[in-house]
């Protein structure tokens, strides 16, 4: 039997309707384009290697939110932010997720967008830690530049638009707040690759004399997966002790059964924590285990902004 060419073309697309049909449905893998000005993205429609937005299709589907990408390059590195603003209500914290391998993290900052408002600026990598060029890795928590300093010793090349793209969303008053999950346990093996390392994100670790993390652990811990691995960073340019309101913040946290990190910032190391401490930002992290402990983080962050809203919070850290 002959098949004339409609007859064709029309057979065809009988075959490929289905498979048309499931890629509208699930929606067509979007690209890392730069976002256009006043414009909001569907879920759908948002770079996502590793499934973060995907995962949250739904909270992350409401008509408060508005979804945007910030594509670019610097160093010869490519960056793909995910940027998910509260325009209800913008004027709130800023949500900051620098690692893609921590799924909870971006969970805990939709949860936290929603109910509080402001911006989550989240670092696209698909599921990797780091940012990478060959075997040469940028950490994304160590790539924040001080305007007119040199680059620090873990970065691969000065980063000034990195810095300004992830910082913009900042609003003037707000706190920065960091969400990350750790390995449980810790080792203290010196220059240690991160990737094998336990690191030092717990409670109890001996540390030396001249350390400049120094412990205030709860006495009655919150519910959580791993306890002394759930806890807050809070950091300042003054020892601990000197920085007056930022202390009564830790007791207030200690009260709520959250342990606390005060990490005295002497030396720039570009991270997230002493950019902040540098450019007089109220800042803190939330540090949860690894895996499902969405629970545990969403608890802090309850706590953390009822002292807040309380006139309780972090100091700006003293310069």
């Amino acid at each position: 039997m002959r098949i004339t060419f409609p007859a064709a073309f029309f057979l065809l697309l009988v075959l490929l309707l289905p498979a048309v049909e499931h890629a509208i449905g699930q929606g067509a893998p979007a690209a890392a384009v730069q976002t256009k000005a006043r414009e909001c993205l569907h879920p759908d429609q948002v770079f996502d290697e590793d499934g973060d937005v995907a995962r949250n299709r739904k909270a992350l589907s409401s008509r408060d939110l508005c979804l945007r990408l910030e594509v670019f390059s610097e160093g010869r590195l490519n960056w793909v932010l995910q940027i998910v603003q509260n325009r209800k209500n913008p004027n709130g914290p800023l949500w900051a997720v620098p690692h893609d391998d921590e799924d909870v993290a971006f969970d805990s900052a939709v949860y936290g967008v929603l109910k509080y408002g402001g911006t989550v600026v989240a670092v696209e990598r698909n599921h990797d830690r780091y940012n990478r060029i060959g075997k040469r890795k940028q950490d994304p928590n160590r790539n924040f530049q001080i305007r007119g300093e040199s680059k620090c010793r873990l970065q691969l090349a000065r980063s000034p638009e990195f810095t300004r793209r992830f910082m913009r969303w900042h609003k003037a008053g707000q706190p920065v707040i960091a969400l990350h999950t750790n390995k449980e346990g810790y080792d203290l093996v010196p220059e240690l690759d991160e990737e094998k390392s336990k690191g030092n994100v717990s409670i109890g670790i001996e540390r030396k004399p001249d350390s400049n993390i120094t412990e205030f652990p709860a006495a009655r811990p919150i519910r959580a997966k791993s306890p002394n691995d759930t806890l807050i960073y809070v950091a300042s340019a003054l020892p601990s002790g000197s920085d007056e309101r930022l202390v009564r913040f830790v007791r207030a946290l200690n009260a709520e059964g959250i342990h606390v990190l005060y990490e005295h910032v002497e030396r720039n190391d570009c991270s997230m924590s002493n950019y902040a401490v540098r450019q007089n930002l109220p800042y803190v992290n939330i540090e949860v285990v690894d895996g499902d402990d969405t629970g545990a983080q969403a608890r802090m962050i309850d706590a953390v902004m009822k002292l807040i809203r309380a006139g309780r919070g972090p100091s700006a850290p003293a310069r």
